[in-house]
């Protein structure tokens, strides 16, 4: 983030390319924070579903789907 969220989006997609993180929660989740950043809320929204679909904590759910929510898309 010290070099922007452009900066930022491209190190997490590189770690989406690590098989070992496809079932991490927070790697979908940073992506939508710095994909809002960008103002490309359709992706943000793609990647807060996909960060509540791997999560099973109730407080991060709610957090997401709050997220979600503020940005005009509810949860499906």
């Amino acid at each position: 983030m010290v070099h922007g969220p452009a900066v930022a989006l491209a190190l997490v997609e590189a770690l989406e390319q690590d098989g070992r993180l496809s079932r991490y929660q927070y790697l979908p989740a940073i992506k939508a924070v710095l994909l809002r950043r960008l103002g490309r809320t359709d992706e943000a929204a793609a990647a807060y579903r996909q960060a509540l679909e791997l999560t099973g904590n109730e407080v991060e759910r709610a957090f997401l789907a709050g997220r979600l929510t503020d940005q005009g898309d509810g949860p499906t």
